[in-house]
């Protein structure tokens, strides 16, 4: 017995390794349930999506978000126009899943793609901080 162990032992482990490896991609990829009456499902659902005319007499801006950070990483806004930044939103898998500000009460959960925070018209001039939610990588609303 002894022997036959010492032979089978790395295909063994190769096996140990590849049944760990699929059970962890299946819980991250697969762990949300999406069936109909789920919570997930019902998030997912009531996520808004902005539509052309929901944008009608807003300023939009563009902002790219990645694991690199903001792109601008100075977003500039117009003090007294109606805004709506669009935080973009480039790889599925990334860290950066919320933005946070504290200085304006942004908490924004973001998918992949189009992500729309509205600012509010009466900001005063000044710069504000954001930040992603495991606040690693920074930015600045400029209200000019």
């Amino acid at each position: 017995m002894n022997s036959w162990i010492r032979k089978a032992w790395p295909m063994l482990t190769l096996g140990l390794a590849v049944v760990v490896l699929l059970g962890s991609f299946l819980v991250y990829f697969m762990g949300k349930d999406m069936s109909p009456g789920s919570e997930s499902a019902k998030a997912a659902s009531a996520a808004k999506v902005e539509t052309a005319e929901d944008l009608q007499g807003f300023e939009v801006i563009d902002v790219s978000v990645s694991n690199d950070g903001f792109g601008p990483d100075v977003i500039e806004v117009k003090a007294g126009v109606p805004t709506k930044i669009n935080f973009i939103l480039t790889r599925q898998v990334t860290h950066v899943k919320s933005l946070l500000s504290s200085d304006l009460g942004m908490d924004l959960y973001m998918q992949k793609g189009d992500n729309y925070y509205t600012v509010d018209p009466d900001l005063k001039p000044g710069e504000y901080q954001i930040n992603c939610g495991m606040y690693m990588i920074y930015g600045k609303i400029k209200v000019v």
